[in-house]
């Protein structure tokens, strides 16, 4: 984890392994440790040396750092590890050590996951060139509970946007068709089974429907077309855990928006009534 995110769904976790005679013992990236040398590996945290006997599996919470070096730490402690206890996402990650909005379309696409109609460009030139419909929404492809996500209602409000990039970012952007609904659905998927799903609703004058930007939230009993969607996704995206949006047509068709791997569960939790946090004690220790 890291020390400013996820302190909710950590504190859950605690709380529901308590209750089970569980420890839960929380770290940071900073306190791993790796000792290679004459044919043996051992890992560390802290002083402790991580072993199957005494830990019975690991929860990453964040993805690590932009600089990367966490991000090699944690998939070093996912292949000394794996054989030993779950790693949860362990495939994923080593598969897609960041697993950004671009990256995830690219994944979607290739397995027949159906995605909003997106473009991605590399010049300010090329994107002003687009003729585009309006309204049009433009994403950054590590952006994160929908603050990144922009809305442009013209050409003249989509100019002034590209001209404030520094070109050399213009690639990190997805350019998408805008979807009028503003609303779509959160399903969890845990183990490989999708265990409920919440609808997100934007309030007031926000179109984004985060919970974290003051979206409502409520049950949604999802279908059997949505539950085989978001667990298709988890599937080839080898994923034991995670939180995939899904978003809706005027004609009801589904989009994957995006997969979370670590996606945060107060608001599912609350809308559903499901606890989400035993689950995940229960998918490390049985």
């Amino acid at each position: 984890m890291s020390a400013i995110q996820s302190q909710f769904e950590a504190d859950r976790v605690e709380e529901e392994a308590k209750k089970r005679g569980i420890k839960v013992d929380r770290r940071y990236y900073r306190d791993l440790r790796f000792v290679m040398e004459e044919g043996i590996s051992k890992v560390f945290v802290g002083n402790d040396e991580i072993t199957g006997e005494k830990y019975m599996g690991i929860w990453f919470r964040v993805a690590g750092t932009i600089s990367g070096k966490y991000v090699e730490g944690r998939n070093m402690l996912i292949r000394l590890k794996e054989k030993e206890m779950r790693c949860i996402n362990g495939e994923g990650y080593l598969k897609w050590p960041r697993m950004g909005k671009i990256s995830q379309h690219g994944v979607f696409v290739e397995n027949d996951i159906p995605v909003i109609p997106t473009k991605i460009f590399y010049t300010k030139e090329q994107v002003l060139d687009e003729e585009f419909n309006y309204p049009l929404i433009a994403k950054h492809e590590r952006g994160y509970q929908g603050r990144s996500v922009k809305k442009f209602e013209n050409r003249e409000e989509l100019e002034r946007f590209v001209n404030k990039i520094n070109e050399k970012n213009i690639g990190m952007f997805l350019w998408q068709k805008y979807l009028p609904l503003k609303w779509d659905l959160r399903v969890i998927v845990i183990g490989g089974r999708a265990i409920g799903g919440m609808k997100r609703m934007a309030s007031g004058g926000e179109f984004r429907s985060n919970f974290s930007l003051g979206g409502e939230v409520e049950e949604w009993k999802l279908s059997e077309e949505e539950r085989n969607l978001a667990e298709k996704v988890a599937r080839v995206c080898g994923l034991d855990y995670g939180g995939v949006d899904i978003m809706k047509d005027e004609k009801e068709r589904n989009y994957v928006l995006e997969v979370n791997r670590a996606c945060q569960f107060r608001g599912f939790e609350k809308a559903t009534d499901i606890n989400v946090a035993k689950k995940v004690i229960e998918l490390l220790y049985f």
